[in-house]
């Protein structure tokens, strides 16, 4: 490190200092001056609150006297006293009180006598409006109200005072109304603000100086037991970073700068028991890549293999040497399709695909290894046999087709039938007919018997309708609950008829645990109705059965238009 890089650390260190130190004291500074200007204020708006009263007192003893006059030259001399701009006495209506013989007629009224002589002239001066918002809340919470105005930029602390009717009060103005009249005084700020401008120059001298110091002695302390010491450190640091891990960095007192060159000198050591530790790991994963039951395959940015594991020539049927020698392109036998998983689209960055190789079910997955920027830097193949997991899924799908109770065809298998049935009819103009039945009072026999005697039933019914019907044109389905579907195959609705009432018959001879149940059959045929889709078939046999049970149950009904 150059002395000019270490002379702009050692400016940004002392900035940085300074401004976080700069910060605090300022923040101190200013709470300081804020709550100083609080003070002042508060202290300002308690002298006049004071003042106020001790001007309402004296107003009460004037006017308990009956010298109404002299409360008007009160208030004129205390306009001239100190930074108190105006001084009046004002009536609940905003208007300057004693200035007209308003006053003077209601007590004279009130009294029932002209004790006090009316004005030779009078004035009526609207200081405030009636509905001031300042003035009406003085008036009905009878406390002091202050508040701060500009004129002429010009500050102003404004206070309102009301005047309680007190009990001496109450002889010449009655007991009607609780505030007689306001004092309104307004005081100028300015003196005030100049207090509180000295106060903050004061609190920015203080500032100024303290950080004067501070930025002093924080580039002292940081050239002398900082920055120096650095530059030995970085000296030595710069030579462990050509690349020399036996290097070490120079321990120098015992401060934190030793702690980190202490540090550094462990961490070296350690990268070096590190590397020695990844040397073992690369061999352990390759261990475990050769032991691997998955193949795996990889080739470099050239397309050479250079990587084959034992799984991988056991699943191909391949030695390493024929792989490495034929390539990534002839790992399959063909070369098309290895082509096309090796190619890489802009979106995708792998490929996966399901093949048949040597009577075995292959999961191939192949993706591509990049450097940092993006280029390729290889392919890695991994090859999976699924072929038992391919069989354990075709038995899940059939078992998934079987209703588990009865072992017959369930709603699922009966939609994809039907639906291929019924176009395939259409198509063809080939016949085609569904029965829909269920067990009569089947809800009354289990509540009766038991939800166990009930399975029991259906079990024994559909073995019972598997009898009856034709083995390789015929498909008995459980729609569900108690009802079953038949779908007859190469059958009219009246051929349908005949097949039912031979799966009722059977049913009514039927016993299980000494027990009978009797159905109601629907029967539904796509030539004789006007059915256009599966599910409307289905309605048109649902329809039947309904009416099957109407008309008494243990009986077959087909759909409109065609005949039992």
């Amino acid at each position: 490190m150059n002395r000019f890089g270490l002379f702009s650390l050692g400016r940004k260190l002392t900035i940085a200092i300074c401004l976080i130190i700069a910060a605090g004291f300022g923040a101190i500074v200013y709470f300081y001056a804020q709550q100083q200007e609080r003070n002042i204020l508060l202290q300002n708006e308690r002298s006049i609150h004071q003042l106020l009263d001790s001007v309402n007192q004296g107003l009460q003893v004037v006017m308990i006297t009956g010298s109404a006059d002299v409360s008007t030259l009160y208030a004129e001399k205390l306009k001239g006293v100190g930074d108190i701009e105006d001084f009046r006495i004002l009536r609940t209506n905003g208007l300057e009180a004693f200035k007209d013989n308003e006053t003077v007629r209601k007590v004279n009224e009130f009294r029932d006598v002209d004790e006090f002589p009316l004005h030779a002239r009078e004035e009526k001066l609207q200081v405030l409006a009636p509905d001031d918002v300042n003035l009406q809340k003085a008036i009905q919470t009878q406390q002091f109200v202050y508040f701060y105005n500009t004129r002429d930029d010009e500050e102003f602390l404004s206070f309102l005072l009301p005047i309680k009717s007190v009990k001496r009060c109450q002889r010449c103005h009655g007991r009607e109304t609780p505030v007689l009249g306001v004092l309104e005084l307004t005081a100028s700020l300015a003196g005030t603000r100049a207090a509180v401008r000295q106060t903050w120059l004061q609190a920015g001298g203080v500032l100024a100086g303290a950080l004067l110091a501070v930025f002093l002695v924080t580039t002292l302390v940081l050239n002398r037991y900082i920055l120096h010491p650095i530059e030995i450190v970085s000296a030595a640091m710069k030579r462990v970073a050509t690349g020399d891990l036996l290097q070490t960095v120079p321990v120098l007192g015992r401060d934190e700068l030793s702690n980190m060159a202490t540090s550094f000198n462990r961490m070296t050591s350690e990268l070096r028991s590190t590397y020695e530790g990844f040397t073992r790991e690369h061999n352990k994963l390759e261990t475990i890549i050769m032991g691997t039951e998955e193949g795996i395959v990889v080739s470099d940015e050239t397309g050479r293999v250079v990587l084959v594991n034992s799984a991988a020539e056991g699943l191909l049927g391949k030695d390493a040497a024929r792989i490495v020698e034929q390539g990534l392109p002839a790992l399959l036998d063909d070369p098309q399709r290895m082509g096309r998983l090796l190619e890489r689209l802009p979106e995708q960055a792998a490929r996966s695909e399901v093949i048949l190789y040597n009577e075995r079910v292959l999961a191939v997955h192949v993706s591509m290894i990049c450097h940092a920027d993006g280029s390729a830097r290889g392919h890695t193949v991994v090859i999976r046999d699924i072929s038992n997991e391919r069989r354990l899924e075709q038995k899940l799908r059939e078992l998934s087709n079987i209703d588990a109770l009865t072992g017959l065809a369930n709603r699922r298998a009966l939609d994809e039938t039907l639906m291929t049935e019924f176009a395939l009819a259409r198509e063809q103009s080939r016949p085609l007919s569904i029965l829909m039945f269920d067990v009569d009072h089947f809800k009354k026999f289990n509540d009766l018997h038991g939800h166990d005697q009930g399975d029991r039933v259906l079990k024994a019914f559909a073995q019972t309708a598997l009898s009856c019907v034709r083995e390789v044109l015929d498909t008995v389905c459980r729609y569900g609950g108690e009802e079953f579907l038949v779908i007859a195959r190469e059958t009219s609705q009246d051929g349908a008829v005949v097949l039912a009432e031979r799966i009722r018959e059977a049913v009514a001879a039927m016993q299980v645990d000494g027990l009978k149940v009797t159905i109601s059959i629907g029967v539904a045929g796509l030539g004789e109705t006007a059915a256009q889709t599966p599910s409307a078939l289905i309605e048109l046999a649902d329809a039947a059965l309904y009416r099957a049970k109407e008309d008494g149950r243990n009986r077959v009904r087909v759909a409109s238009g065609g005949a039992a």
